[in-house]
């Protein structure tokens, strides 16, 4: 992998332009992008290391001319970008790329003492995540959140229900349909929930993925077969309210279940958490979606605690993540799927529902001083 020089200069404007220009030469030599030259050589100038490299899906913003990368208005990289410089922390936010050389050559120029990971694909796939922890892990830098095995587990929804079926915790029945091959239905019981096995954030999940008979599971397949070209996971579909437990540190601590409440019914109401339904929020006015915290009784809130715990640690989460269930009607508790790394837009689940009784800003705190402790320990061989 090439490497660049960059010559650490002080605050002599001449000298700045010298080693910008000499950073630049070097660079260029190697094939790095302008602005990746000029964010380095500018992070080289600053006398004061980085705390946090906050790094992001390159979609997510914008190099301007001056080398900085500045994030979308309004999206979780922005807000998480402020509140971590309300902390008083020195951040550069860095775009995750396909071509790995200058993501890894500014991060080695800036040396930050801890990434914040935020990436959630590469090159629109999902499933490359666990690459950008797996590299992570061979810089040897630190990072926040749920490593390469824990991104794999939780992402493939077929597995992890396996793991969590073998805690005793219960989940819906399910078949894995192939990419390619015969679409056969081993005898779950219909009305089944129809999704991309290794999907995230309700990718493809519409109100026509509920399907009640065989020809609707043959259709659905169809048409999703020639999108996501990717295995499909067919659920049992579960009859009750969504449950959403967020799960903060390396203990971690379990927060208050948050309930989905679908507030009109009716025809055309929603019957679970679409992909419409979390981003459309016109669609969630007209049936008063909304969320709050759940009212449960304590033996199931010590059940919730328990069987969130559990998972966390059976599917390798670290530092945040977020379990989520379906209650049913008679008070069963049922594993739907793991978010490792979940939304922490500030907004997320209306105003910061989804860690209930924790500040925003106390919620990146603890989920840093999780990352660090961590680092700290293998920094000590612990």
């Amino acid at each position: 992998m090439a490497r660049l020089l960059v010559v650490w200069v002080g605050a002599c404007p001449r000298a700045q332009k010298i080693a910008v220009a000499a950073a630049e030469r070097n660079a260029w030599a190697h094939g790095l992008s302008q602005v990746t030259i000029s964010a380095m050589a500018q992070q080289k100038i600053d006398n004061r290391r980085c705390d946090i490299a906050l790094l992001v899906d390159a979609e997510a913003g914008e190099r301007r001319a001056s080398g900085r990368f500045v994030p979308e208005r309004s999206s979780v990289e922005a807000y998480l970008f402020e509140a971590l410089r309300l902390q008083r922390l020195n951040v550069t936010v860095v775009p995750f790329d396909a071509a790995v050389e200058p993501v890894v050559a500014e991060l080695r120029a800036l040396k930050p003492r801890l990434v914040f990971n935020l990436t959630e694909c590469v090159d629109g796939d999902r499933r490359q995540d666990a690459a950008i922890a797996g590299l992570l892990d061979l810089l040897q830098i630190p990072y926040t959140g749920t490593g390469l095995s824990g991104l794999r587990l939780a992402r493939d929804k077929a597995l992890s229900k396996h793991i969590v079926a073998d805690l005793g915790v219960g989940v819906p029945r399910y078949f894995v349909i192939p990419l390619r091959g015969p679409i056969r239905n081993p005898r779950v019981p219909y009305p089944l929930i129809v999704k991309p096995q290794f999907g995230d954030g309700s990718d493809e999940v519409r109100g026509n993925s509920l399907v009640k008979n065989e020809r609707e599971l043959v259709r659905r397949v169809r048409v999703l077969r020639r999108r996501v070209k990717a295995p499909l996971i067919c659920e049992e579909f579960i009859e009750g309210c969504d449950l959403y437990v967020a799960l903060l540190g390396s203990t971690p601590e379990v927060m208050p279940a948050v309930e989905l409440v679908i507030g009109r019914r009716g025809r055309g109401a929603p019957e679970f958490a679409s992909y419409k339904l979390k981003n459309d929020g016109a669609y969630r006015s007209r049936w008063r979606v909304r969320w709050r915290v759940a009212k449960l009784s304590r033996k199931l809130q010590r059940d919730v605690e328990t069987a969130s715990r559990a998972i966390f640690h059976a599917l390798k989460l670290r530092d945040y993540g977020r379990v989520d269930y379906r209650l049913t009607p008679d008070g069963r508790l049922v594993f739907l799927e793991a978010n490792a790394n979940p939304d922490l837009h500030p907004h997320a689940m209306g105003n910061n529902v989804c860690f209930a009784g924790v500040t925003y800003g106390d919620a990146l705190k603890r989920i840093i001083g999780a990352a660090q402790l961590r680092a700290r320990r293998k920094k000590a061989g612990a």
